[in-house]
């Protein structure tokens, strides 16, 4: 069984920022801003190609952001500009965040955000850092580069590399359980080691604060301070959060009833058709609650995937399941926020290019 990640000290917050970050002008929208302008010495006109174009992209939606932020010092940033032939705008990274998986990431993520609309990505970079990170980019299908036809960087002849949406998406998937298997969401491991499934309407009042007690025939009490999957049942069908369960108490019905009746979500008739006849039951205390913007349809996964995963009824242990597993990483990395345990010393493609952008 894996266990909860025990989260370093240091830790990197990988952001994604949206309509309502650039709309407010959020710390992270920011962060992000600050960041990118630190390139305005290879290229002189980003602040305002920022200010012009990507803060109003951000605001309509056509582009997307994304910082990284190590105990909130922002260490890197990426944009893109979403279309049919979509474009990876910026990606800096700051040289001391290497060995972080920073530039899989950050292409992974991209890659998933245009899923529905890409048919073609395409990015440029300085002629030196392609040479030097051949290898990273070969690995996302990115097998040649020619010279731009605007060049907006000083020094450095730049290059521009473009291939098939589906190149990009089919090594992204790839690389998601080796990638995504140190992320958490929020302050949560993503390797959760269990699915709970439940119907629709008690899952409502679980994420509404409702119910904080559910209520099972048979559960055992080494899931004690786990953190599981929340998976909603038909007609929804698909992975909608996280939880924790704080504790699991073993009683006779009646009195898990006198104890918690209040936070179980139903009647009495409604608990007692439950239970039925039974001698004892399992009473799980959730805490620490996080619901998804959007369920992710197990439909969606098993294509995303390539699988076909079989539909949790009550409880399924990801132990010995690696295509749920997979399934749980991604469901969170399509999420808003993510946390990446920081670790040093992987041997893994880094993409450093401190200052590739394209102004368009």
């Amino acid at each position: 069984m894996q266990q909860p990640l025990d989260l370093p000290q240091d830790t990197l917050r990988l952001v994604r920022i949206g309509q309502l970050d650039a709309q407010h002008c959020s710390d992270d929208f920011l962060s992000l801003r600050s960041l990118v302008l630190t390139s305005e010495e290879a290229y002189p006109r980003i602040s305002r190609w920022f200010d012009t174009k990507v803060s109003i992209g951000l605001r309509t939606g056509e582009r997307l952001g994304y910082v990284a932020l190590m105990n909130e010092q922002a260490i890197a940033a990426a944009v893109l500009k979403r279309g049919a032939t979509t474009k990876f705008c910026h990606v800096k990274i700051d040289p001391a965040a290497r060995n972080r998986s920073l530039g899989d990431l950050l292409f992974t993520l991209m890659a998933l955000d245009v899923r529905h609309q890409a048919r073609r990505v395409r990015f440029t970079l300085p002629e030196s850092v392609w040479e030097e990170r051949k290898t990273f980019f070969n690995a996302f299908g990115f097998v040649g580069a020619e010279k731009a036809g605007r060049q907006y960087r000083l020094f450095d002849t730049e290059l521009y590399s473009e291939t098939a949406f589906s190149d990009i998406f089919q090594a992204s998937k790839e690389k998601l359980p080796r990638l995504f298997g140190q992320l958490a969401v929020g302050n949560h491991s993503l390797l959760t080691g269990a699915i709970l499934a439940l119907e629709p309407g008690p899952l409502e009042k679980i994420f509404a604060g409702r119910k904080t007690v559910e209520i099972r025939t048979r559960f055992s009490t080494s899931w004690e301070r786990r953190r599981v999957s929340l998976f909603a049942k038909h007609p929804i069908s698909g992975l909608a959060g996280e939880a924790t369960i704080s504790r699991v108490i073993q009683a006779h019905p009646d009195r898990v009833w006198e104890h918690f009746g209040s936070l179980i979500g139903c009647t009495r008739a409604e608990y007692d058709v439950c239970v039925g006849q039974r001698e004892v039951v399992q009473a799980l205390i959730l805490s620490d609650v996080q619901a998804f913007r959007d369920p992710v349809p197990l439909a969606q996964l098993n294509y995303l995937l390539g699988v076909d995963l079989p539909t949790p009824q009550s409880y399924l242990s990801l132990q010995n399941s690696d295509g749920w597993l997979a399934a749980v990483i991604l469901a969170a990395a399509l999420q808003g926020s993510i946390r990446v345990r920081a670790r040093t010393g992987v041997e893994t493609p880094q993409y450093v290019c401190r200052d590739s952008t394209e102004f368009a």
